[in-house]
C-alpha cells in the first residue's frame, strides 16, 4: 500500500509519500516546513503563529512530497492529536478534503503512536524491525510515557512522569540557564563543552536530586529539577559560561538516569523482546548511546531508534503508523484532538 501521509500537529508541516515494504516501511519522499526559528524570539513555541505559517505551508508541502505520484495513491493518513488545535485543524482538514477528491480511505493517527512507528521505517526488506512484546519509552516536549505493547494495536500505559514532560523539563532548564529555545539541543550543546576537569572540579558542587530514582514503580519526576537548578542560579546571583556549561551537564547527566532507570526497570518486570525510543529527545546523543548499552547488556533483548532525522516531528513516521496498524475512519467522523493520550 502507497499511503501520502501529513503532519501538522505542533510547529512542523509535513508530508511524505511511503509505502510497505517487508515488514517495515518504506519512504519514498518526506518533506518537512519548520516555523521554529519564528517561535525562537518568544521563547517557545506560539500557537498561532505556528498555525498560520501551517495554512502557508501546507499545499506547498504536499505539492512537493506528492510530485507526479499523485494516480498511484492508495490512501491518506493524517495525525489527529494530541497537538494545538489551530495546528491540527489544518493537517486533519486537509487529509480529508484529499480523501474526499481523491476517493481514497483515510486513515486516523495518534501523534505519539506515529513516533513508536518510526521505528518500522526500514531501508530494505532485510531491515530488522521490532519484535513483540515490546517496551517503548516515549520523549518529547509534551510527553514521557513508558508503554507496553503487546502487539502493533494492544499497548498498556505502564508508566510515565508525574509532573513535567522530559522535553518541556530541559526547555525550562535552559531558559533559567540562560540557554536559547529549544532547550534540548542547546543543553547538548553545552554538555559537549565540559571537559574532565570541569567535571571534577564543579560536578560534586552541583550535584542535582533524581527524583523518584530509586522507587520501585516506572512513575518519573523531572520538576523537582528545573526547581534545583532555579534554587542553585539564584543562590548565585550570576552565572558564568562554565557553570552553566556544568549545570546543564549535570542536569542533563540525571534526567538520563531516570530515563534509563525506570526503562530497564520495565525491562525486567517485563520481559520483552524489544525496547524502543522514540519523540524528540531521542536524538540526544547521550540517551541514545547510553540506553543502547544498558538494554543491549541484557542479552537478547533488541535496541530500537530511528534515525535522528525521524525523531522530531515528520510525516513519514505517520505513513509507518497508517501501514502497520491501520486504522480506517470516514472523513465526517475524524475531529481534532489536542489531548488525546498515547495510549
Amino acid at each position: 500500500m502507497k499511503v501520502l501521509a501529513i503532519e501538522s500537529t505542533c510547529d512542523e508541516t509535513a508530508a511524505a509519500v511511503v509505502e510497505n515494504c517487508g515488514e517495515g516501511v518504506k519512504i519514498l519522499n518526506s518533506v518537512v516546513a519548520s516555523s521554529v526559528l519564528m517561535h525562537q524570539k518568544y521563547g517557545g513555541i506560539v500557537p498561532e503563529v505556528a498555525a498560520r505559517e501551517q495554512i502557508k505551508s501546507i499545499i506547498p508541502v504536499i505539492t512537493e512530497s506528492v510530485g507526479e505520484d499523485k494516480d498511484s495513491i492508495q490512501g491518506v493518513a493524517v495525525s489527529f492529536g494530541p497537538g494545538l488545535m489551530g495546528s491540527l485543524l489544518v493537517g486533519v482538514e486537509s487529509a480529508k478534503a484529499l480523501s474526499w477528491a481523491w476517493k481514497k480511505p483515510l486513515y486516523s493517527v495518534n501523534h505519539m503512536a506515529a513516533h513508536v512507528f518510526a521505528n518500522w521505517i526500514v531501508e530494505d526488506k532485510n531491515t530488522e524491525v521490532p519484535m513483540f512484546p515490546a517496551v517503548g519509552l516515549v520523549v518529547s516536549g509534551g510527553h514521557t510515557d513508558l508503554v507496553l505493547m503487546k502487539n502493533t494495536k494492544e499497548w498498556e500505559w505502564v508508566g510515565g512522569t508525574r509532573d513535567d514532560a522530559v522535553g518541556e523539563a530541559f526547555d525550562k532548564a535552559a531558559r533559567l540557564l540562560g540557554l536559547p529555545y529549544p532547550g534540548g539541543p542547546e543543553i547538548s550543546k553545552a554538555v559537549e563543552r565540559v571537559t574532565v576537569q570541569m567535571k571534577e572540579r564543579f560536578g560534586s558542587k552541583f550535584k542535582l536530586p533524581r527524583p523518584l530514582f530509586n522507587e520501585d514503580s516506572l512513575d518519573m519526576s523531572f520538576s523537582g529539577l528545573k526547581a534545583a537548578i532555579s534554587k542553585i542560579v539564584t543562590t548565585l546571583g550570576s552565572v558564568d559560561e562554565k557553570t552553566r556549561d556544568v549545570l546543564a551537564w549535570e542536569f542533563s547527566e540525571a534526567v538520563i538516569e531516570i530515563l534509563i532507570k525506570k526503562t530497564m526497570l520495565a525491562v525486567e518486570r517485563y520481559k520483552p523482546k524489544s525496547v524502543l525510543m522514540a519523540g524528540g529527545v531521542a536524538a540526544n546523543k547521550q540517551l541514545r548511546e547510553n540506553l543502547k548499552m544498558a538494554v543491549e547488556g541484557v542479552g537478547e533483548v533488541k535496541f530500537f531508534c530511528p534515525e535522528l532525522r525521524y525523531c522530531g516531528d515528520n510525516a513519514a513516521m505517520v505513513g509507518a503508523a497508517a501501514i502497520i496498524a491501520p486504522r480506517e475512519v470516514k472523513p465526517v467522523n475524524l475531529k481534532p484532538d489536542p489531548s488525546v493520550t498515547t495510549v
